[in-house]
């Protein structure tokens, strides 16, 4: 199961570097996993230069707490947060109120301004925006 979803993580980020790189030419993007291969960090790079991360989490890391401290350092020392969960697991709605919430506790604890972006993906890895 965790090489599946791995994989389906992998999808997502090439799908994700694809709208990166048409939206901006010059960035370069590079695909982070951690050990258990649930969820995934896109490095989005401008010049080799990290300019923001994206995380992308699975069914079984969407929505847990235990990752909120990795979303504010994030925040912190990049000035903004991209969160991918899967549709599966939560709508758009659900994840627009989840996103909100973490947003809440990134600005409480964030000492710069923050800006965030939110998407889920569907099982075939299109992903949409979530306002």
């Amino acid at each position: 199961m965790h090489e599946q979803t791995k994989v389906f993580l992998e999808m997502v980020a090439r799908k994700r570097a694809e709208q990166i790189r048409k939206a901006e030419p010059e960035l370069e993007t590079k695909l982070d996993m951690d050990e258990s291969g649930l969820r995934g960090a896109l490095q989005v790079l401008r010049n080799g230069e990290l300019e923001r991360l994206e995380f992308i989490e699975s069914e079984s890391t969407a929505g847990q707490g235990r990752f909120f401290n990795d979303y504010i350092e994030v925040a912190q020392s990049l000035g903004g947060l991209v969160l991918f969960f899967p549709e599966s697991k939560f709508t758009r709605d659900m994840a627009s109120a989840i996103y909100q919430g973490i947003m809440s506790q990134v600005r409480l604890k964030a000492k710069c301004e923050v800006s965030f972006q939110g998407f889920v993906y569907e099982s075939r890895g299109t992903l949409k925006k979530v306002d």
